[in-house]
């Protein structure tokens, strides 16, 4: 988990409601120890999953034979990660990676990975000089990655862009080290 969003499990289950924390919690060490039906363990994994992606779990999963009602309701919207929230927003650097710009699944047309670096570039020069993006149009995630001439014109980009909807997706920004070397 702390690899996808840069935040443990225990941190993130801070962020959800009561109900979905008891769901959580009771996968803990007893689900790991085969104690909770592996059905209802698989609920709980994706959940917390689609939680660390930022996405929301499908509302309509059906309960596992033997759960709780408490790990049945788990599966809710209750586990929207703020998208507004930059991560790393307290280290910003020169470098962004927004979440979320595209899905590579549904891109059909010729040369879309440059209509979408053209159009993001052209939506973020207004916060200052980009010197560098790069289209991760292979990876799943619709991650694009931007350097900027300066951090504050990095963190004004992040702020503006994260939390944003685009073509019906809502992106997610954080603050990244550096870019990747190769194109995805």
């Amino acid at each position: 988990m702390q690899q996808l969003t840069g935040a443990s499990l225990t941190t993130m289950i801070g962020q959800v409601e009561a109900s979905a924390q008891q769901a959580l919690l009771a996968a803990g060490p007893a689900g790991a120890l085969g104690i909770m039906p592996t059905a209802q363990l698989a609920s709980v994994a994706d959940a917390a999953l689609d939680m660390a992606l930022g996405l929301a779990p499908n509302a309509a999963v059906a309960t596992p034979e033997g759960a709780t009602p408490a790990i049945a309701a788990a599966p809710a919207a209750s586990f929207v990660i703020n998208a507004k929230i930059i991560v790393q927003a307290e280290n910003p650097t020169h470098h962004i990676l927004v979440h979320n710009m595209f899905d590579k699944d549904e891109e059909s047309e010729q040369g879309w990975e440059e209509d979408i670096k053209l159009d993001f570039e052209e939506e973020c020069a207004q916060y200052g000089t980009i010197s560098r993006v790069v289209v991760m149009s292979k990876d799943t995630g619709g991650k694009i990655y931007a350097s900027f001439g300066t951090v504050d014109s990095a963190t004004d980009c992040a702020k503006n862009l994260a939390g944003r909807w685009f073509d019906k997706r809502q992106l997610r920004v954080e603050f990244v080290r550096d870019l990747p070397a190769r194109i995805g």
